[in-house]
């Protein structure tokens, strides 16, 4: 069996580093990708995802260097979380769909000139 997710897209934001509970540091990237298409009139439609990204170990270092706006390609997999919440009396589970990244590549020019990397690998 196999599980193997490649995006191509761009940030909706700066990447935001985090720590778990064990210490470890990861990054999280919220990233949109689009689609478009021609609909039965003839006009074009588009429509965007949201995917949000975790980077951990190495692969944290480069990601924290991402900004707004640019455009990576990752590798990764995915994975299903729940939690629940209580919504007006009632417990309500909701399940929550996230990339975990291997790889990553920046696809779009750095504007700080301090980092000249392009890429990681979760190595």
């Amino acid at each position: 069996m196999f599980n193997k997710v490649t995006l191509i897209g761009r940030l909706g934001q700066n990447a935001e580093a985090k720590t778990a509970q064990n210490n470890n540091e990861f990054v999280v990237l919220n990233i949109a990708t689009q689609e478009s298409w021609k609909n039965d009139k003839g006009d074009y439609e588009n429509r965007t995802e949201w995917h949000r990204v975790y980077a951990w170990r190495n692969l944290s270092k480069f990601a924290k260097t991402l900004q707004k706006g640019q455009l990576v390609t990752l590798e990764g997999t995915l994975r299903y979380r729940d939690y629940q919440e209580e919504v007006h009396g009632l417990t309500v589970k909701h399940w929550v769909a996230e990339i975990h990244a291997v790889s990553m590549k920046r696809l779009s020019k750095v504007e700080a000139a301090d980092d000249p990397s392009d890429g990681a690998d979760d190595e």
